[in-house]
């Protein structure tokens, strides 16, 4: 009996370090995902580096940096900006609400903003800036909900379609 007590004490204390090692690496990937959604990849460097990964997800992680590092170049310098600091003008709006179940789905993109990019940088970054603020202040308005963005397009989603 105090031979299964001991195992089994041994046995839950394992299973509870186990646990506790899965927590830490769940954080450090929720980490490292998050930095890289910003693209800020020297803040996803040293997380990496400092994390306590399993090789199999090191390794991914890794992949994914390197590979935004390729791309990079060619990604304008505006875009970055807008992501490392979108918390400065980010608008918390909710959710809509699923009591009906109906919902709409709409889609912007700016249409020849990659030329306006390339002609001129510096404007179109103040651009983008006004643009995702008066996008978000109709969100707002409207009771829509901002689900992404990637450059200067949303999706976003709203609760009736007379609201979209």
């Amino acid at each position: 009996f105090l031979l299964d007590f001991y195992f089994t004490r041994g046995f839950a204390s394992r299973l509870y370090e186990e646990h506790e090692k899965m927590e830490n690496v769940i954080l450090a990937a929720e980490n490292i995902a998050e930095t890289l959604s910003r693209f800020d990849l020297k803040k996803a460097r040293e997380a990496l580096d400092t994390s306590p990964l399993p090789p199999p997800l090191h390794n991914a992680f890794s992949s994914i940096l390197s590979n935004l590092h390729v791309y990079r170049p060619y990604v304008p310098d505006a875009v970055f900006a807008e992501l490392q600091h979108a918390g400065a003008y980010y608008k918390e709006v909710p959710a809509p609400g699923l009591e009906t179940g109906i919902a709409a789905i709409a889609f912007t993109d700016i249409q020849g903003s990659t030329a306006t990019w390339e002609a001129c940088p510096e404007g179109m970054r103040e651009g983008l800036k006004v643009h995702n603020n008066v996008m978000r202040e109709c969100l707002s308005e409207h009771n829509g909900y901002e689900v992404k963005t990637i450059g200067d397009a949303f999706m976003v989603a709203f609760e009736s379609i007379t609201n979209a």
